[in-house]
């Protein structure tokens, strides 16, 4: 039935458009202006420091100066070069069962993309991991997958990976020990603060695992911050109930799937530690394997450090100090960092890129998928 006119709302007064002026105009097209040039200038920013980090800092700690690095580096064969790439690319694919096993439904290969381009953007920024996560996230729904299934994934491989990283330093010790080998005061300290760290996130998770009372304690809390803050609307149900139903589908999630995710990190990180061996043996420095287990478990303690994007600097001046402490020739350890680092940061980079080109291009258009998890 139609109205009669008389009887239609009035319609809403609408503002005067505002024509953009010229320094509207201008603050658009400068470098910090909008979102897209404070992206630029921060990764300007992190990008300096990082670069700095490396000139000043890295021939400082190795005692070899750059131009015996670069001489090192450039007596690379492409036949050495194919051989590390080989190793990369077999440590990205051992990963996946890992990430598969904690979305059920995950293939293989979708894992390994979502692997590459969560790489791409945490490797572009400092404390880029959110970032990283969001574009994940982003793929996942793309692929049909309901965002609860995907925060439990992000959650739960999160959690073995922080888990290895603080178990290797401890380890390493012991390689140390047992290769007879003085370990000093770098490995000995990530170590400690490595069994630190540990014991909290073991303890933490004790609780979490028992039953839902920790889960819905801290529902309750993010229950409570949102009726005093009144931003956003909590669920109908509230957080505590969505937390302790949470807690339970990754505690079924992980008891089903635990051991595929062990075996994935410990297959991955193998690869890794034998990647970094083989940067080193192909600069003709034979290392003591307990050696480099000891330079890749601080490297996974120093990969918490992102000041700059993927902790670059941080980590290489990290790597070749504990290295040289352990008395592998200087020059041939600042250039093994550096010659594993363009694989398992550098190449990331632009294979992960092109990644999420190939899939923004291949979504565009598509249909929604239907919703899994």
């Amino acid at each position: 039935m139609a109205l009669h006119p008389g009887l239609l709302p009035l319609p809403a007064p609408t503002a005067p458009v505002r024509r953009p002026t010229a320094r509207d105009q201008a603050a658009r097209r400068a470098p910090g202006g909008g979102r897209g040039g404070r992206r630029a200038a921060r990764l300007l920013v992190s990008g300096a420091l990082a670069t700095g980090i490396l000139a000043l800092a890295l021939p400082r700690v190795a005692g070899a100066q750059w131009d015996a690095i670069a001489h090192a580096l450039a007596s690379l064969s492409a036949a050495h070069l194919l051989l590390l790439t080989v190793v990369w690319l077999a440590g990205l694919w051992v990963h996946t069962p890992a990430l598969t096993a904690a979305l059920p439904g995950l293939s293989h290969r979708r894992a390994l993309l979502l692997n590459l381009t969560g790489s791409f953007v945490s490797n572009l920024l400092p404390l880029g991991g959110a970032a990283g996560t969001v574009a994940n996230w982003r793929m996942a729904r793309s692929w049909g997958f309901a965002s609860p299934a995907f925060a439990r994934w992000a959650l739960v491989t999160n959690l073995f990976d922080t888990a290895l990283k603080l178990v290797l330093p401890g380890l390493a010790l012991v390689g140390l020990a047992a290769a007879g080998v003085d370990a000093g005061g770098t490995v000995g300290t990530a170590a400690s603060v490595g069994l630190v760290l540990l014991a909290a996130v073991g303890v933490a998770l004790w609780l979490l695992a028992r039953d839902d009372r920790a889960a819905m304690f801290l529902g309750r809390c993010a229950d409570g911050l949102y009726a005093r803050l009144r931003v956003l609307r909590p669920p109908a149900e509230g957080y505590a109930a969505r937390a302790a139903a949470f807690r339970r589908d990754s505690a079924a999630l992980i008891a089903s799937g635990w051991w595929r995710m062990v075996a994935g990190k410990l297959a991955y990180a193998l690869l890794q530690g034998g990647l970094l061996w083989l940067s080193l043996r192909v600069l003709g420095s034979w290392v003591n394997p307990a050696v480099v287990l000891a330079a890749f478990a601080v490297e996974r303690i120093l990969s918490m450090v992102v000041i700059t994007p993927g902790a670059t600097g941080v980590v290489e001046v990290g790597m070749t100090g504990v290295l040289v402490a352990l008395r592998v020739d200087p020059t041939a350890a600042a250039a093994g960092v550096l010659l594993y680092r363009a694989f398992t940061f550098g190449m990331e980079i632009p294979v992960g890129g092109l990644s999420m080109l190939a899939w923004s291009l291949r979504v565009r258009g598509q249909r929604p998928a239907p919703t899994l998890g």
